[in-house]
C-alpha cells in the first residue's frame, strides 16, 4: 500500500477537527478517534474509510447537538429483547 499525500493531509486535518470537540464524542466514537489518532501518528499508508469515519464523527456530534443530546449524560441506544420461556415440548 502507498503513502497517499494528500488523503494523509486530510486525515490529519480532520483528527485535528475532532480533537477539538472530544469531548463531545461518545465512547465507541473516543475509542475509533484515539486508534486513528495513533494510527496517523507518523506518515504511512492507511485505509480509504479513515476520512470518511472522522467526518461522520463529526456529523454525529452536529446531530447529537441539534437534539440536545450529551454522550456524557445520554446513554447510548439500548436494545431490550425479550425473554422467553424455553419450549419444553
Amino acid at each position: 500500500m502507498s503513502l497517499n499525500l494528500t488523503r494523509h493531509a486530510e486525515v490529519t486535518r480532520l483528527l485535528d477537527q475532532v480533537e477539538a470537540v472530544a469531548d463531545a464524542l461518545t465512547a465507541n466514537e473516543l475509542e475509533l478517534f484515539r486508534h486513528l489518532k495513533a494510527k496517523y501518528g507518523d506518515p504511512g499508508p492507511g485505509a480509504d474509510d479513515d476520512k470518511i469515519c472522522l467526518e461522520v464523527m463529526l456529523r454525529n456530534i452536529e446531530i447529537r447537538k441539534g437534539y440536545g443530546l450529551d454522550p456524557k449524560r445520554d446513554s447510548g441506544r439500548t436494545i431490550e429483547l425479550e425473554r422467553r420461556k424455553d419450549d419444553e415440548s
